[in-house]
């Protein structure tokens, strides 16, 4: 909290010495073009003045613009907003400027003219708005780059993890010793276990550089890992998968998101021929949710949470939030389609 207080305290202080930097460069310029258009002498007296007037009326030109330029499109993909917003910043600020400077001479008759102002405020207000333009533009770009290179290092740990559950010694214990008691007993189940086995690391290998993958991709390696673990448990454990399947190659999802939730259920929860553990996977229109009954485990390791967490930060890159609701009885997860 206090770093990101201290970081908004930071930016706004650039803008604002941005806008001073800028309206006194203006303002020197401004003063500059009036000597050489002269007689070619210099004024002090009327420079200073000069300055004194025009760096406040430049900075509430540029406070202006800034807030026009950084006001939300309502439709950004259309570059028509975009240009008239530019319109907008450009002649509103000194029209503003001009109709507050007017006011005053009705109450203070002073020497004014509109067309003497609007124009040179006019022109000194687009060079305004064009350095305005110049810095939201390197700052959105620095700010692309910053969370291009952010999103890179949570894919990576992410990755990390889902590539440590499937390959830590538990997993492979387990599954070895499944193998090796099929392989007494049946021959095409014990063929079936192994493609499976294949399938799961083969998955998770092919889509450790993609961000998102299919709904359709991930179910069926969900599907590979449950039946490894539907031959390790039996009828203790129960999944159900529903929804609307039209939905599995229109909508994306992060790479082993929906199989580290089945996993978590599974690792969290005590699953017995009394008291079965039920996992259901409901596919709706917006997302996908996991549930499970709780029946939790007095200890399930160091890292409790870890997993959730860091999809949680996954989903967070991509501008989506997870859902998690825990009752008495359920664990529930929404998981946000991507695309």
């Amino acid at each position: 909290m206090i770093k990101t207080v201290f970081f908004q305290w930071k930016s706004g202080r650039a803008i604002l010495l941005f806008f001073f930097l800028s309206a006194l460069l203006l303002s020197v310029c401004f003063c500059s073009f009036g000597i050489i258009a002269g007689k070619g002498g210099f004024p002090w007296r009327t420079i200073f003045l000069n300055l004194v007037g025009n760096v406040p009326a430049f900075l509430l030109m540029a406070g202006l613009d800034y807030l026009i330029l950084t006001r939300p499109l309502p439709h950004r993909d259309i570059p028509e907003w975009f240009i008239l917003r530019l319109l907008a910043a450009t002649l509103s600020a000194p029209l503003l400027l001009c109709l507050i400077v007017y006011i005053a001479w009705v109450m203070f008759p002073f020497q004014f003219d509109f067309l003497s102002s609007i124009i040179p405020g006019t022109l000194c207000n687009a060079i305004i708005v064009l350095l305005i333009s110049i810095y939201l533009y390197d700052k959105r770009q620095m700010e692309s780059r910053q969370r291009l290179a952010l999103m890179e290092r949570e894919k990576i740990r992410y990755q990390f993890e889902a590539l440590k559950n499937q390959i830590n010694p538990h997993f492979l214990f387990n599954s070895l010793n499944v193998l090796a008691s099929l392989a007494y007993q049946d021959a095409d189940k014990t063929n079936l276990f192994v493609k499976k086995l294949a399938e799961v690391y083969r998955y998770l290998l092919t889509t450790h550089d993609r961000q998102t993958v299919s709904l359709a991709e991930e179910l069926r390696f969900t599907e590979a890992y449950l039946y490894l673990e539907n031959i390790r448990f039996g009828e203790v454990l129960q999944v159900c998968i529903s929804g609307n399947c039209d939905t599995q190659s229109c909508f994306a999802i992060i790479p082993a998101s929906l199989q580290m939730l089945v996993e978590n259920a599974i690792k969290h929860n005590i699953a017995t021929t009394k008291s079965p553990l039920i996992i259901r996977i409901t596919i709706g229109q917006e997302g996908i949710t996991v549930s499970n009954n709780l029946q939790l485990r007095s200890y399930v390791g160091a890292k409790n949470g870890m997993g959730l967490v860091n999809l949680r930060n996954q989903y967070a890159l991509h501008g989506k939030e997870l859902t998690v609701r825990k009752t008495e009885k359920e664990f529930v997860v929404e998981i946000p389609f991507i695309s």
